[in-house]
């Protein structure tokens, strides 16, 4: 299965026996669709909140992802000493800190090398893998679907932390785990996603 965000509407592609899909308000399109023309229904159809494209959820992707420009880019859910979470705050909603891979990067480097530069946090270790989040955004007239790879950490640092603030970035702090939800209300829903991933664990 997979799950799309663009702006705060939902694209999933996946069975249509996939009960995470179902209470979501999504309009199911099954059968033989062409998924071009339904990306570009849902795209001019503003009152349209989201869509399920049923089927084999892998074929209908690679549909999919190939009419975007695909950029890829990873982040972190990092933990401190204290048992505190980083957030930062950016475009008026609570983030976590991520960017676009450079050449030559892996997905581990990328993740630790955008939380140094965004919170100016250093010490990190990454423990695993958490999630994959995937949305569309435009750019200069391009629509991209933007991939990123989503690391837990934990970090052996006491600063705090230091919003890199010519990237529009303009708080970054501690959490503790009890207020995590409070941010979640005014999060991208596709962060409140990888969040909840992990709150689940």
């Amino acid at each position: 299965m997979y799950k799309v965000y663009f702006n705060n509407r939902l694209i999933c592609i996946g069975p249509d026996n996939q009960p995470s899909f179902d209470g979501k308000g999504l309009k199911k399109i099954s059968g033989a669709f062409k998924v071009r023309e339904e990306w570009e229904k849902f795209l001019y159809d503003e009152n349209c909140k989201g869509i399920w494209m049923q089927g084999d959820a892998k074929g209908i992707w690679n549909k999919f992802k190939s009419m975007f420009v695909r950029v890829k880019a990873a982040g972190g859910l990092v933990k401190n000493q204290a048992g505190e979470y980083l957030l930062i705050y950016r475009k008026k909603k609570w983030d976590l800190p991520k960017g676009k891979l450079e050449k030559k990067e892996t997905l581990e480097m990328a993740a630790m090398r955008e939380v140094e530069e965004e919170c100016g946090i250093s010490g990190l270790t990454i423990i695993e893998p958490l999630a994959k989040s995937y949305h569309i955004y435009e750019d200069e007239g391009w629509y991209m679907i933007k991939h990123s790879n989503w690391f837990t950490m934990t970090t052996s640092s006491t600063d705090k932390p230091v919003p890199q603030t010519e990237e529009g970035i303009e708080k970054a702090v501690w959490v503790k785990p009890d207020q995590l939800k409070n941010y979640m209300e005014d999060m991208y829903p596709s962060i409140r996603d990888v969040l909840e991933e992990y709150l689940k664990k």
